[in-house]
């Protein structure tokens, strides 16, 4: 299974060294929320590997398209929208993937039902919100093509502004409470 993994996260280093390290950050920091909210281990692993390999159905996607600065066209942004079923379409073929592959699926879902593919609220599988929260939180700390880095102050601010539409307002008052200890990644202890 770990050599598997190494693979597959290789596939992402190999296509875009910014998607690499996004998911990488997103395993991290949905792993530190998992356990900041007490899951079980095994919960949070599979949180860990879910992170880990969110997008790798963008290795599927024009770079073309994924780095465009400006504003995605709807052709566009239909294409972005198939990273997550490329994703389990990639991942099927791996056994050991089948209990986070839903994670992988849904982890652009929004609690009011507006994601992806129209799941709302406790429907959202936990992880899937967990994956939700970190992504949005990572994107809003990298500089990306179509948006500039943020202060914490402004993220817990959109993260606030959010909550209860894109994101689980329970799970985002506890995280914004505990943001110092959840949110900052120490690249120090980071191999």
């Amino acid at each position: 299974m770990f050599e598997e993994l190494n693979n597959l996260v290789k596939m992402i280093y190999d296509y875009s060294l910014e998607t690499y390290q996004h998911s990488v950050n997103v395993g991290i920091i949905a792993t530190r929320i998992g356990n900041f909210l007490g899951l079980s281990e095994k919960q949070v692993s599979l949180i860990k590997y879910a992170g880990l390999l969110h997008d790798i159905g963008k290795t599927k996607i024009d770079l073309k398209i994924l780095n465009k600065p400006g504003k995605l066209t709807s052709k566009e942004f239909t294409i972005i929208k198939k990273h997550t079923e490329y994703g389990v379409e990639i991942l099927s073929s791996y056994p050991w993937t089948k209990p986070f592959l839903q994670l992988v699926n849904l982890h652009h879902e929004k609690w009011d039902g507006s994601g992806y593919n129209g799941f709302h609220g406790k429907d959202i599988p936990m992880g899937a919100r967990i994956l939700a929260l970190a992504d949005a939180f990572d994107a809003m700390t990298s500089g990306r093509p179509y948006s500039k880095i943020n202060s914490m102050e402004q993220i817990i601010n959109e993260l606030d502004k959010f909550s209860g539409t894109q994101f689980d307002p329970h799970l985002v008052e506890k995280v914004i409470h505990a943001s110092d200890k959840v949110l900052l990644i120490d690249w120090d202890g980071v191999v």
